[in-house]
């Protein structure tokens, strides 16, 4: 049973720094990393596994009844209300190719409701957080709502689905309808990093519906961003995460006029 909130989340907070100690030295090493694909457009690395093994081991050590979802264990049930919920390395492909974009992404639910998020860029040293009802913050700095721009101003993120793991024709459509309206789209690689980007204005919203995004890749982002004041929800207006299929991540003022655009598609 957990005693504190407010424990847990600098419990996350120091498991995601841990990890993302690792993930810059392995980052720093010459030559190629080796790495198993796990199915199409999906690998793992050493890095992947150890970063996971490090989250887990950091906060089970203060917290050992709580239980864990992480993208390369799987589910480690308990009788605990509290769930960790791990990405050890979103934007593993830009990992091993040497791009420097990537994050640690860990979120915590209790029962079906998101409470904490942590994404931690390592290469920057920057760690945008966010606890339910305390705001969202970049290291200890708290952020606040940025204005909102225009549509034709609008620099849009989102994730494209490869080797045909996802739904081509649905992005190709909405990418249709957006790109002639907005000021540009990008597809860096790190959902739950650009999800929380939101908060620090660098990205306007984010969305994606083809790509096959997993819990674990936007849950974290999804804190950070609704604490920062943005819209999150699926494309069909749901507020909780779980069995989404599809999300979108937008400034309240403009959140309707993009979910008109892609819905239309």
């Amino acid at each position: 049973m957990l005693d504190s909130s407010n424990d847990l989340l600098e419990t996350v907070k120091q498991a995601a720094y841990e990890a993302g100690t690792l993930l810059r030295e392995g980052y720093s090493q010459k030559g190629r990393i080796a790495f198993e694909q796990k199915g199409t457009s999906d690998f793992v690395s050493y890095y992947d596994t150890a970063a996971e093994n490090i989250i887990i081991d950091c906060i089970s050590s203060a917290f050992p009844d709580i239980a864990f979802l992480g993208e390369e264990s799987g589910l480690t049930p308990t009788d605990s209300d509290y769930t960790v919920i791990i990405d050890p390395l979103d934007g593993t492909s830009n990992f091993l190719h040497g791009v420097p974009h990537f994050s640690v992404s860990i979120a915590v639910t209790k029962g079906e409701e998101l409470i904490i998020g942590v994404v931690y860029q390592p290469l920057l040293d920057e760690m945008l957080w966010a606890g339910q009802g305390i705001g969202a913050f970049l290291n200890d700095k708290p952020l606040t709502t940025p204005d909102a721009r225009p549509l034709t101003e609008m620099l849009v993120s989102t994730c494209l689905p490869y080797h045909a793991k996802g739904d081509c024709t649905t992005t190709i459509n909405q990418l249709a309808v957006l790109m002639p309206q907005v000021a540009g789209i990008r597809s860096p690689g790190s959902a739950a990093l650009e999800i929380a980007y939101l908060s620090l204005g660098r990205f306007d919203a984010f969305w994606s519906q083809g790509a096959a995004l997993e819990f674990w890749d936007i849950a974290a982002g999804i804190v950070i961003a609704r604490e920062a004041g943005y819209t999150v929800t699926d494309l069909a207006g749901k507020q909780s995460p779980g069995q989404w299929s599809s999300i979108l991540a937008a400034h309240p003022e403009r959140y309707g006029q993009l979910l008109g655009c892609l819905k239309a598609c």
